[in-house]
This record gives structure tokens, sequence and C-alpha cells, in this order.
């Protein structure tokens, strides 16, 4: 009998803690960041059909690179670390360095596909999500 009391006591104290720590308590919490957190100097270009440059800088460092779209196909970055402060990315269509943290050198190679081009790089802050798309003419 006194067991059955304690085991009552139990599931009614364990009862009481399951409804007071229900999600309505934390569902106002914010998510992530709410602004720009890279506060990149440009997010689009576009390019002629002839091979092209541009440099892009952001203010802040806290930002990586989270890859690469050709005409919305992803890239595989093989073994090149994308969170690196410095780096450089070549493909047949394109290159990629980072610098410093805060720069992106862009280089557009000439389009020789008869079709326009546009290259996509996505970048990253914690919870915040940024794209820079450069568009090449035929």
């Amino acid at each position: 009998m006194m067991k059955k009391k304690l085991l009552m006591i139990l599931f009614g104290m364990f009862s009481v803690l399951f409804v007071s720590c229900s999600s309505d308590d934390i569902k106002d919490y914010p998510l992530g960041p709410s602004g720009d957190e890279i506060k990149l100097s440009k997010k689009e270009a576009s390019f002629t059909s002839e091979a092209n440059t541009i440099t892009i800088t952001a203010e802040y460092k806290t930002w990586w690179v989270k890859g690469f779209e050709m005409n919305k196909v992803r890239i595989d970055k093989g073994n090149v670390n994308l969170l690196a402060e410095n780096f450089i990315f070549k493909n047949d269509d394109f290159e990629v360095e980072k610098k410093n943290g805060n720069t992106l050198i862009i280089k557009m190679n000439k389009n020789t596909t008869n079709k326009d081009r546009l290259l996509t790089i996505g970048l990253q802050a914690g919870n915040y999500f940024e794209s820079i798309n450069i568009t090449q003419s035929k």
C-alpha cells in the first residue's frame, strides 16, 4: 500500500513537471540573428561573355562560404576548406578567392556555352544566410 502511494505521488510530480515545461513557454525565443551579419559591398553583378573579375568586400569576418552553384547545379568543392579566412577555389568556369576573411575575388572565364550563366555563391554567418549572384551573358 505504501508503494502504491509513493508511486502515485511520483506520478503526480512528473505530471506537473511535464505540464509546466510545455513548449508554449519557449516559442517566443528568437531563432537567430535578424539582421545582415555579413554586410556585403555588392550582392549581384552582370558580366559580358568575356572573362571578367569582381572584388566584393564584407564589413565583418565572421562568415564563411557555404557553396557554389552554376545555373542552379551545385558544384563540388573538392578538398577546399570553405570555412578558412583564405582560400582559392578553381573550376573550369570560374575562380573564387577569399582573402583576409572579408574579401572575395570572383573571376568568370570567357563564356563559350552560347547560354547565359548564373554563378551563385552561398554565404553563411551563424543562422544568417546570404548569396552573391553573378550573371554572365552568352
